[in-house]
């Protein structure tokens, strides 16, 4: 009784670390979140799966050692810092001298003009958002916060049984669960708030507001 009550209580303190990293703000839902207002939620269906496929595979390593490693050699985790820090500068960078109502406006002029005509869009390029699904995957391995909290996880709970790997793998599914519901709440804000485009001044303070909180999330990488 006492042991399958404290493996419940290592699910919960799990779950309840996984939702609470996942939904609050950080460089991936700011990046969902602008997406989104440009482009609309379907149109980051790539971003996000790319973002939870990239977390779930950083997950299944540390469970098998990885966290270890990263910590033992402080120099990687000041290399993933360096490299993320200067893609989110860039990408505040380039999102600071877009105009973000005119922009949204193109969008939603191309999305009309596939509906009526059946012409596809046309693709974005590297680094654009929403992030392509390899290129959100790839960007996990540049941000702290999803090392942090991969890193961290297989402390909260660890099954050590006879078949420790598919126990695991059980967790693994759950958090990839907590993961996308919970970036999803970024992409189907910024599709709502694509209904404000016909006032330019709110979108122009809704667009700055996401700059400086990008700026900020890098700024903090080394706090």
């Amino acid at each position: 009784m006492g042991i399958t009550a404290g493996l419940e209580g290592s699910i919960t303190a799990l779950a309840i670390f996984l939702f609470i990293n996942s939904i609050t703000p950080g460089p991936n839902n700011l990046m969902l979140l602008h997406g989104s207002i440009k482009c609309g939620f379907w149109a980051c269906r790539w971003h996000m799966l790319g973002i939870t496929t990239g977390v779930a595979v950083m997950l299944g390593l540390s469970y098998w050692g990885m966290a270890t490693l990263v910590v033992g050699f402080p120099a990687i985790m000041l290399t993933i810092k360096a490299l993320g820090t200067l893609y989110l500068l860039w990408l505040t960078y380039h999102m600071a001298k877009t105009d973000f109502t005119a922009v949204v406006n193109e969008a939603l002029q191309q999305e009309l003009a596939s509906k009526t005509s059946g012409a596809t869009t046309a693709k974005n390029r590297v680094g654009d958002l929403p992030l392509s699904f390899g290129q959100a995957l790839l960007f996990q391995w540049l941000n702290p916060k999803a090392w942090t909290m991969t890193m961290v996880t297989p402390s909260l709970a660890m099954f050590h049984t006879s078949n420790s790997w598919l126990d695991n793998q059980l967790l693994l599914i759950m958090c990839a669960i907590i993961n996308i519901l919970s970036i999803s709440c970024w992409a189907a804000g910024g599709h709502w708030l694509r209904k404000l485009v016909h006032l330019p001044h709110v979108m122009r303070i809704i667009h700055t507001l996401i700059v400086l909180m990008t700026l900020y999330c890098a700024v903090m990488l080394w706090r």
